[in-house]
């Protein structure tokens, strides 16, 4: 084999072999590719087999009362366990003689509000896609011979379409008072102090009607001084370290309350006491000058040791010279009964 056909068979081989080279396409670096898509997000979510709605109905003015033609507004609200699960609801407020369908023209309500012919079945449906949790607003109007010092109860329901377990909470009520106003007072009585540490004492508190017409009411007691120990609370009251409130109920023209209270100051704290007691009823009250009273009283050490309120030691009362001049006269009757008694047996 000639020097000249080694050369050309090597080269032909080179080029063989670089014409393969470009005909391989070259592989790529694997590029970061966009997450697939989970299941969940995919496939909507089946709704739970059962939800607990449960149903809320206030006046939007809270408890404040309301006078014969004046207007009332009741707000429906729901809330689901578990929580933010949409379906269809259907809420229906029933209201009582003397109040009427208005208005339902909130623009945030879950949907329109419809009533009866006669304006006291109202009846109120969610819009579509279905709220999580609903909320409407009904406007009503109070008739003008509605009776003074008398409630009006409304009612709602609420009905679903997923299954729920405690139908008790899916009906709620709320009651109007309705009134012209009043008058109301509160007083405090008790002796003027000061008081020992230890001692005791009574306190009344009295709170009267003066009307025209009953009304409902809560008296708010502020105390100064957490040294004191009190009893003799209605037992409906709450407390808290500084404050007693007591729901008093509905208290009738020219009627009036006492509460009694036992007070024992347990130690010197402050230096004084103060009880505050505020009467605030339900109807607004013509003259508020007298819906609060203030009583308070200086607290002093003991000065015989025993704290205020005891038995003294020494069956001994009066003022400090009283107490020396029966000691002295003790001390000249001990001493004469002496002179005798030496005289004799001399």
């Amino acid at each position: 084999m000639s020097r000249w056909f080694r050369r050309w068979t090597a080269a032909t081989i080179a080029a063989a072999a670089g014409a393969l080279s470009l005909a391989t396409p070259a592989v790529a670096e694997p590029s970061p590719s966009a997450p697939a898509p989970s299941a969940s997000a995919a496939a909507p979510v089946a709704p739970p087999a059962e939800v607990d709605v449960r149903l809320f109905l206030y006046n939007d003015e809270g408890d404040s009362p309301v006078a014969p033609g004046g207007t009332v507004t009741f707000v429906m609200t729901t809330a689901g366990i578990p929580e933010k699960v949409p379906q269809p609801l259907t809420a229906v407020l029933e209201l009582p003689e003397g109040l009427t369908f208005a208005a339902a023209d909130n623009e945030h309500a879950a949907g329109p509000c419809v009533p009866d012919a006669d304006g006291t079945t109202v009846t109120c449906t969610t819009d579509e896609p279905p709220a999580i949790d609903a909320a409407w607003w009904v406007r009503t109007d109070v008739a003008e011979d509605a009776a003074l010092g008398e409630f009006l109860t409304a009612k709602a329901t609420v009905s679903t379409e997923i299954p729920d377990p405690d139908l008790a909470n899916n009906v709620s009520s709320w009651q109007v008072f309705v009134t012209t106003g009043g008058d109301m007072s509160v007083a405090i009585t008790a002796p003027a102090g000061p008081w020992t540490v230890g001692s005791t004492f009574d306190a009344k508190i009295t709170v009267h009607n003066f009307g025209p017409y009953r009304s409902p009411a809560k008296l708010f007691t502020q105390i100064v001084n957490s040294v004191l120990k009190i009893s003799g609370w209605p037992e409906a009251c709450q407390s808290d370290p500084s404050a007693m409130e007591c729901p008093l109920g509905v208290i009738e023209a020219g009627a009036t309350v006492e509460i009694n209270l036992r007070i024992r100051v347990s130690a010197l704290g402050l230096g004084y006491l103060s009880l505050r007691p505020e009467i605030a009823p339900t109807a607004p009250d013509t003259d508020l000058s007298n819906n609060v009273a203030t009583y308070r009283a200086t607290i002093i050490e003991a000065d015989d040791g025993q704290g205020g309120g005891e038995e003294p030691s020494l069956p001994i009362t009066g003022s400090p010279t009283a107490r020396l001049a029966l000691v002295g006269l003790g001390l000249l009757v001990a001493g004469a009964g002496a002179l005798l008694l030496a005289r004799r047996r001399a």
